[in-house]
């Protein structure tokens, strides 16, 4: 297990230092923790710092997503069971509240709990006794320090009677509030710096520089996965191979959308440096059609003219052929079909003739004889939604419909 220290607690904002100092309190003591935030900001690191900074720190660390467990197993994954308890239990098992005796257990997502666990889970906190599924003896003097998380507000789900308010009133001894990213912008340079440096270094390349206008996109990102979203983009950007240095065209279009929106493409001048960088996030750095433009257009950051501009620019590359088109732009084959359907819908669908004429000249010159068939084979058919087109039917066939 990765050891975590308050080192790794990483950022300069006035609400990372006041994290860190509840979290040097909080592992000063055996006092119950409760740490609330959003999915992603961190709890499970909080967590496991004051377990690492207390006087456990040699015992052992459980965890366990409450929401990740059916209530019907969560039971014996925490108390344990003999023997015969129900199908499947061949031998008595220790349960994590056990298994962590002298030691620390954290539960995550514990506001999921169904209403018989919290009972028994509070009873656990007032006593330390335990008792295993199908046994009829207690065990008691167990000595776990509890340490939750919710992502929830508290006081909300004790409003609506969802959480007891005596299991939230144990669990609260000590309460810390961990905010999201998106309200300590300055911590993200030295998030992402980390995250890349800690994953080059797993990879065994030199870290990418980092350009300004990458970093002003970071920063004015909203960031609604938090630090964890922020650390799969920058394990993403080194997974695809070394370079020297991450430019914005590198990042993920939600995030490039929020430095240079992409509704001003279409007054671009003919070049469309914009739409090429676009273009090349699909054929260089193999995005999907469907996660780089479909999303972009459908929410109108991406006109018409601009996803024509798309798919002439494909139709170069692939000398018309629309099958050749939808692998170059990283879709399965299987999306030919719903890609067409797509053009078409949204009347972009680019007549394929033009870019096929300079494939088919050389053949008229060596006076070879004219193959329907080949030119059937790229020829974008004409779609509907509601009439699959048979196998044995030719697409030139039914364009002349």
């Amino acid at each position: 297990m990765e050891k975590v220290t308050i080192d790794n607690m990483i950022g300069a904002s006035a609400a990372m230092n006041a994290i860190r100092s509840e979290v040097e309190c909080a592992a000063r003591s055996d006092a119950k923790v409760l740490l609330t935030g959003e999915s992603g900001v961190g709890k499970d690191i909080a967590a496991r710092v004051i377990h690492q900074r207390s006087a456990r720190s040699q015992m052992p660390f459980v965890t366990i997503n409450c929401v990740s467990v059916p209530d019907s197993l969560l039971e014996p994954e925490l108390f344990g069971h003999v023997r015969g308890s129900f199908t499947g239990a061949y031998r008595d098992r220790q349960g994590l509240l056990e298994a962590a005796h002298k030691g620390t257990v954290f539960l995550d997502e514990v506001c999921e709990m169904s209403p018989r666990m919290q009972a028994l889970l509070l009873r656990f906190m007032e006593s330390g006794e335990i008792q295993r599924v199908g046994s009829d003896r207690v065990q008691s003097n167990l000595d776990t320090r509890v340490l939750a998380a919710t992502n929830k507000d508290p006081l909300d789900l004790l409003a609506s009677k969802a959480f007891r308010d005596d299991l939230y009133y144990r669990l609260n001894v000590i309460e810390i509030k961990i905010p999201p990213l998106r309200t300590r912008r300055e911590d993200i340079p030295l998030l992402f710096e980390h995250f890349l440096h800690r994953y080059a270094e797993t990879h065994g390349i030199t870290p990418p520089a980092i350009a300004s206008d990458t970093m002003a996109a970071l920063v004015d990102f909203d960031w609604p996965g938090n630090v964890r979203q922020l650390k799969n983009i920058a394990e993403r950007l080194i997974v695809r191979g070394p370079r020297s240095m991450i430019t914005a065209t590198d990042l993920p279009q939600e995030i490039v959308g929020r430095l240079r929106p992409l509704t001003r493409m279409s007054s671009v001048p003919p070049e469309r440096p914009a739409l090429e960088a676009v273009f090349d996030r699909m054929v260089k750095h193999r995005e999907s059609f469907w996660s780089v433009v479909y999303p972009a257009f459908m929410i109108r950051d991406l006109t018409r003219n601009d996803l024509r501009f798309i798919v002439k620019r494909g139709l170069q590359e692939t000398k018309g052929s629309y099958k050749m088109l939808v692998e170059l732009l990283n879709m399965h084959p299987n999306d030919y079909k719903r890609f067409l359907n797509f053009l078409r819908k949204h009347e972009c669908q680019v007549p394929f003739e033009r870019f096929r004429s300079a494939r088919l000249r050389p053949r008229a010159m060596t006076e070879e004889p004219f193959n329907a068939a080949r030119l059937a084979e790229a020829t974008p058919p004409v779609l509907t939604d509601a009439l699959p087109i048979p196998e044995d039917v030719s697409p030139i066939a039914i364009a002349r419909r």
